[in-house]
């Protein structure tokens, strides 16, 4: 499918977009499919001109739905189990150093990674790593 940013947005504001969050998301799952799987940074601005909206409001929608990524970002998953103490040190440690919403990777929670024991887990870009430790994560962030 070939269309503009302009004729995507107009059509699912068509559809309730950005008030209506399933309109919002698909408009963004659409953008993600045209660009070969993640949805450039580039185009952000502009679509939130569109939509009305701003900018950082479709990066916290894009944060928050598994399924979508940013292509200028990494994706860091840090394991929330209840069961490991120490995933909220990595926690910490991330939010201090990077901060909360950081630059260069996108910071996600994920439930349980059913690793309980070589923990504290982690994923980037995919790939898991057990037993994360603060040089880890400094290792793969700053490449």
């Amino acid at each position: 499918m070939n269309w503009t940013p302009e004729e995507a947005v107009s059509y699912y504001k068509g559809q309730g977009a950005p008030s209506d969050q399933t309109a919002l998301t698909e408009l963004l799952r659409e953008i993600q499919r045209e660009h070969g799987g993640s949805i450039p940074a580039q185009l952000l601005p502009r679509t939130a001109e569109l939509l009305g909206t701003k900018e950082s409001f479709l990066r916290a929608v894009i944060r928050r739905i598994p399924s979508l990524r940013l292509s200028d970002s990494h994706l860091l998953e840090l394991c929330a189990g209840p069961n490991c103490p120490k995933r909220r040190d990595l926690a910490g440690f991330v939010e201090k150093t990077w901060g909360k919403e950081p630059k260069g990777f996108t910071l996600r929670y994920v439930p349980c990674m059913r690793m309980c024991g070589k923990g504290p887990n982690i994923r980037w870009d995919g790939t898991v790593y057990n037993g994360a430790d603060e040089a880890l994560l400094r290792k793969l962030i700053e490449g």
